[in-house]
């Protein structure tokens, strides 16, 4: 397992014990897309309040994003900003951006959660 699918896992179960990320995610159904060079596709679905981390390609995400691995683990981890690597052209995003604004921000709630 990869270290970005280990750390997804790892925010998986933080996820779903959280009332915070229940609360954000309340009504809200996505499916987001990850991929690039280096990094084996997965892709995270939003449901019901719970968010769910599968490896391979969805046949119709509505955002898809692609950044190579060390960017990818880099803005799952905290060490670099999703919107700085988004300006620099390191992250490239495919669908609507207010949907990849939103995920950031359930992302930096399970990172809080997980320190």
């Amino acid at each position: 397992m990869s270290e970005i699918m280990t750390h997804l896992k790892k925010m998986e179960e933080v996820a779903a014990k959280s009332e915070d990320v229940a609360a954000e995610l309340e009504g809200w159904e996505r499916v987001f897309q990850f991929q690039g060079e280096g990094v084996k596709p997965f892709y995270i679905t939003i449901k019901d309040g719970k968010l769910k981390v599968s490896e391979g390609t969805h046949d119709n995400p509505d955002l898809t994003m692609e950044a190579n691995y060390e960017t990818m683990l880099g803005m799952l981890t905290g060490d670099i900003d999703a919107t700085s690597a988004y300006m620099s052209g390191d992250l490239k995003v495919i669908g609507a951006l207010p949907d990849a604004v939103k995920f950031r921000t359930v992302i930096e709630i399970i990172r809080d959660e997980m320190e």
